[in-house]
């Protein structure tokens, strides 16, 4: 006895096709550290966490600069934070003079109506932390920050950021 298809083999193979070639796309997705932990900055400060899915950067005269702004919902509140270290892999200390090196770490908040600005400097010695770059790629850069903040205020503040993730596109 022979069993006759009443389907065709084709559409069977293209499926098959599309479903065999999807899995093998999803395994060149890269995983682990070098993978986007999440598209923008999260950092935490004063025990909240906050996330921002607006962040830009830049690179001139051999710096990276990353910038990133959260808003509060239903606020006119405003947190910024921002990074300049040089613009390759490597982690830097933000409160060890590096002669001929700036690394900079700034917190500002705008609440109320009131600008403030945390910052972490190694040239000034303003403040301390550090900031790693773990990729800088064509398409993403990666790494993480932590830094406390110090107002030029007299008598000064400080901020304490830590948990600080970034992954933003280029």
């Amino acid at each position: 006895m022979q069993f006759v298809s009443t389907f065709s083999v084709r559409p069977v193979a293209l499926a098959m096709l599309v479903l065999v070639g999807g899995a093998c796309n999803r395994l060149k997705t890269p995983v682990g550290p070098t993978a986007p932990i999440l598209s923008g900055m999260s950092w935490t400060v004063d025990g909240q966490n906050i996330t921002s899915t607006t962040s830009n950067q830049s690179t001139a005269n051999g710096m990276l600069v990353l910038t990133s702004v959260a808003k509060v919902a239903n606020s006119t509140d405003i947190y910024t934070l921002s990074i300049s270290v040089p613009a390759a892999t490597g982690t830097y200390d933000l409160g060890v003079a590096v002669p001929g090196k700036s690394y900079t770490a700034s917190y500002q908040t705008y609440v109320n109506g009131v600008s403030t600005t945390y910052t972490a400097n190694n040239v000034s010695r303003t403040g301390s932390g550090a900031v790693t770059v773990s990729t800088l790629g064509v398409e993403d850069i990666i790494g993480a920050f932590e830094f406390t903040g110090v107002t030029s205020a007299s008598p000064s503040t400080s901020k304490i950021i830590t948990n600080g993730q970034f992954s933003i596109k280029r």
